[in-house]
């Protein structure tokens, strides 16, 4: 191959699997929340999904997408979009704990879940983990995308659908460190940044763009 398994979006997306199951394994660990593993193994095997059957290179592959800024560019972006699978898992998991918590009947998930404030310090920490990975990577792109097309966005349906979701994760993360946002209204923000993540997913395959899937 004499690159690494980054030159198209389906290979971008199954080393990014394997980076969301490292991280999981590790926030598993540190955070003691032992069913992580059963919120991020669907988003992981989704993901997976999405990558089969598609062709492994891109048509511009060979003339434009080459150097060492592209692959750092394309892995620092999957480690903050891992981040950010695990940050929507902690999202999910808080939801499901309050709603059990304020039904005043425990259920199943009440019992395997960890408190409110152990998911909100996960969704915390996998949103500040992710963000700076995210931004770098991003920046990268943009100006390799300059460099070589001439443009910052070069009409490409996946980078624009990037930054809608990078604004998202920002305010998210303003929102936190500036108004105090927690709990409910982080959780809420983490689902709709993800969201984002998912259409930029569904652009970069099904839209023509200069990514190509």
């Amino acid at each position: 191959m004499g690159r690494p398994p980054l030159a198209s979006l389906p290979e971008a997306v199954s080393v990014a699997v394997w980076v969301v199951v490292l991280l999981e394994m590790w926030a598993e660990r540190h955070y003691g929340v032992r069913v992580l593993g059963a919120f991020v193994l669907p988003v992981a095997v989704m993901l997976s999904m999405s990558a089969v059957g598609r062709p492994l290179e891109g048509p511009d592959i060979d003339r434009a997408l080459s150097g060492a800024w592209l692959w750092v560019h394309i892995g620092l972006a999957l480690i903050g979009i891992a981040a950010f699978v695990l940050n929507f898992a902690g999202a999910v998991m808080y939801l499901l704990q309050e709603r059990a918590l304020k039904a005043k009947r425990p259920g199943t998930f009440y019992y395997r879940l960890p408190s409110l404030e152990t998911l909100d310090r996960l969704t915390y920490r996998t949103l500040a983990l992710g963000f700076p990975f995210l931004t770098t990577g991003l920046l990268l792109g943009a100006l390799w995308a300059r460099r070589v097309w001439g443009s910052i966005f070069a009409f490409d349906p996946l980078a624009l659908f990037s930054f809608v979701a990078w604004a998202i994760y920002a305010a998210t993360l303003a929102g936190r460190a500036a108004a105090g946002w927690h709990g409910r209204r982080a959780a809420y923000f983490a689902i709709i940044g993800f969201a984002a993540l998912v259409l930029t997913l569904g652009a970069g395959f099904l839209l023509p763009g200069r990514h190509g899937s």
